[in-house]
């Protein structure tokens, strides 16, 4: 994800399902905007001017909130006016809100004013609107558009219609409904003349609506949606582990904002399976810019949330093998059984002008992809909808198998490399994916085709995860010839990559299969993969705690002692939450629990530091000062909310509890830190039961069950 993006600013985002409002603070979209502001679906500008004036003044703005992702208030007051017959109307006696919300079918608003005067005040009330229809490339600058045919602007006194004829043929319409008579002032603002009596509240509501040729969006009264999504959100809520700790802030800030922040990231698909068609949910990667599935960051994503909602993971594998690649496609980089990058939905990729169509360009997603089916399997136990799962998905994840040992070992030397990507592709193909993400030392950028250390780990995890999966369903031949594969990378790995004087990893192989000696946290998702032996894990965990990885928030990118060092760079000496989350579970798994307890505690405590308690995609790679008791610094443009950031908190909250699904139960280990003592997880799903527990640490931990028969194995705490 390059960040040469418009300058957002502080702008105000909403998200539900495709549909996504992207304004000023002001909740206007000036018109001529060139930060890209405006709303958005399937990856098309469909409103590109939004912007309110009383009186032809913009109001005074006061404040605004918008901490539920999905709707927003903006509050103003008026300015001094004086009324045709002289009378003075004073500044601040008459509230205009604006309050709005995206329902996946529309944008909703209702304009509220209510005059504090003691007579009645004449208002005009106008709002230009504007649709350019604009590819989200093209406003993001990264390739040029050649328009199609805008057809029409229709204006009428109960609403507004903007069409537009792409070259790829799709007609698209964007609809402004009011419920207010209106005047033409222009071809695109309208005015509405209010007379306000004094204390008695007026609205105007509106409903914008993106339409195409193929398909109409479903019509609602601005009352009625905002119950129906109020609704669908109570419903994600019960359906999903409601976690408690006794820490009474983070529940109700980070926590709680993670919990909206992965509910509002969610998108539907329709997709095809040998079970039948149905909808299924997938996390986009973060809003504004990358508010579409990727198949790295849903994975992941998907992963992190496994205790929280493994319908998440579900409806993520049943995504991502639905786009896998069938072909050899030199434009897309697809490849047979390759699980894609990035998927794009608008004009540009219609017509073949972008690759996202999606874009193969990705080294990771097709083990991770092979991880998370395992992984969900183990959580659904021996359920109905593991079985389901399993028999739909199989064929898709021996072809993702058969990608990694036939394309993804480009040289057949038993490593995944990745090559550099096509022209306008990416170039470094793993989750750090910024061009000098991959340097030597001396801060030349590092030979390609390159084996990613992080890959080789993954692909490890995949194969001796599958392995066992197989063999308890019959399938020994296969499960014995994966085990001896992985069984031989791993060997393989912990000789050709690690650096003894250095009790790290190297960060990857390059083309000529000399080690890329770079120091960076990629050495720990060995950890999370288990595929290194542990005398080396341990001396990999006192490395990462070290003070040059280690900034006092969390683990950094690239160590401090690096000549190519930047705290305020993308990839090379910032520290990203979901980064961490991986590496704490890691270092749970290898027995370094006070390792994992202190990186976990840290980034909850940045997260509680940052606007909204909310975890950024990443932040700056600064030493923390406790002098000063210093808040980490923000990078410039990290998206927000940001999927797995969002999710990390859930694999945070797993690692601490070491939660994890085993043969014939669920084992619950908690371990002391500094911000928990006692947790209580209500309603949490394993297999075909749900569970409530009350765990609690210290001396004597104990775990109670109070909801659900499965049987639960501890090593340290006393089950009651």
């Amino acid at each position: 994800m390059i960040r040469e993006d418009p300058n957002i600013g502080s702008a105000v985002a909403l998200k539900e399902d495709q549909l996504q409002l992207v304004t000023d603070v002001f909740g206007d979209i000036p018109s001529g905007n060139a930060d890209g502001l405006g709303l958005y679906m399937r990856d098309t500008r469909y409103l590109s001017a939004f912007e309110l004036k009383i009186d032809g003044r913009s109001p005074i703005y006061l404040s605004h909130s918008a901490e539920r992702n999905y709707i927003a208030t903006f509050q103003f007051v008026n300015h001094s006016l004086t009324l045709a017959d002289g009378v003075l109307v004073p500044r601040q006696t008459i509230s205009i809100r604006r309050s709005r919300f995206v329902d996946g079918h529309a944008l909703h608003e209702r304009l509220g004013f209510y005059n504090c005067n003691h007579f009645p005040v004449d208002l005009t009330v106008s709002l230009t609107v504007d649709a350019d229809f604009l590819d989200i490339f093209a406003v993001r600058r990264f390739a040029r558009q050649r328009r199609g045919t805008r057809s029409s602007i229709r204006f009428g006194p109960k609403a507004i219609r903007f069409s537009y004829t792409g070259r790829d043929r799709l007609g698209r319409s964007t609809v402004v409904e009011y419920d207010r008579h209106a005047e033409s002032v222009s071809s695109n603002t309208m005015a509405f003349d209010l007379r306000l009596k004094p204390h008695e509240p007026q609205s105007i509501t509106l409903a914008i609506r993106p339409e195409t040729s193929m398909d109409k969006p479903a019509r609602s009264t601005f009352d009625v949606a905002l119950s129906n999504l109020a609704e669908s959100y109570e419903d994600w809520h019960r359906c999903s582990t409601a976690m408690e700790t006794d820490n009474e802030f983070f529940d109700r800030s980070l926590l709680r904002q993670s919990r909206l922040d992965v509910r509002a990231l969610l998108e539907f698909f329709t997709v095809e399976s040998p079970s039948g068609n149905g909808s299924h949910m997938v996390p986009s990667a973060g809003i504004p810019w990358y508010a579409v599935p990727f198949g790295r960051d849903s994975a992941i994503t998907a992963l992190q949330t496994l205790s929280y909602n493994p319908e998440i993971a579900v409806g993520t594998l049943y995504t991502l093998a639905h786009y896998q690649g069938t072909k050899v496609d030199e434009q897309t980089e697809e490849e047979p059984g390759k699980i894609f990058h990035e998927i794009r939905r608008g004009e540009l990729a219609n017509l073949r002008e972008i690759p996202h169509l999606p874009y193969y360009g990705t080294i990771d997603a097709t083990p991770l992809f092979i991880i998370l089916f395992v992984e969900t399997m183990r959580w659904l136990g021996a359920s109905a909808a593991a079985e389901a799962l399993y028999r739909d998905l199989l064929p898709a994840v021996l072809r993702a198998l058969e990608w990694i040992d036939r394309y993804g070992d480009i040289d057949g030397d038993g490593y995944v490399e990745h090559r550099a990507g096509r022209s306008g592709g990416v170039t470094n193909q793993g989750w750090k994916d910024s061009f000098d993400s991959l340097q030597y030392p001396d801060g030349s950028l590092a030979k390609l085709p390159a084996a990613l250390v992080e890959v080789q780990g993954y692909v490890y995890q995949a194969k001796s995860g599958l392995a066992g999966l197989l063999r308890g369903h019959g399938q020994t031949e296969l499960a014995d010839r994966l085990d001896r594969d992985a069984s031989a990378l791993r060997a393989r790995l912990n000789e050709d990559y690690w650096m003894e004087s250095e009790s790290c990893f190297a960060q990857a192989l390059d083309g000529d299969k000399r080690p890329v000696t770079s120091i960076t946290s990629n050495a720990g998702h060995l950890l999370w993969s288990r595929a290194i032996d542990s005398d080396k894990a341990k001396r990999l965990v006192g490395r990462l705690m070290d003070e040059d990885l280690f900034s006092g928030w969390g683990i950094r990118t690239l160590s401090r002692s690096s000549p190519n060092y930047n705290p305020m760079s993308y990839h090379n000496g910032s520290v990203w939450p979901h980064d961490n989350s991986i590496i704490a579970a890691g270092m749970r798994y290898y027995g370094h629990d006070a390792e994992a307890a202190e990186v976990i505690t840290h980034m909850i405590n940045a997260g509680l530091r940052f606007p909204s308690n909310r975890l950024p995609e990443l932040f700056c790679g600064f030493p923390r000062d406790r002098r000063f008791n210093s808040s980490p610094a923000a990078y410039v443009v990290s998206c927000s909310p940001q999927a797995w950031a969002a999710a990390a908190p859930f694999l945070f909250l797993q690692t601490l509890l070491d939660l994890q699904p085993v043969a014939g139960g669920l084992r619950v280990n908690p371990i002391a830190n500094d911000l928990f003592h006692r947790y209580r997880l209500r309603h949490m799903r394993v297999g075909d039961d749900r569970l409530t527990l009350e765990v609690t640490d210290g001396d004597r931990p104990s775990i109670r069950v109070l909801e659900g028969a499965t049987p639960l194995l501890s090593d340290v705490a006393e089950i009651q």
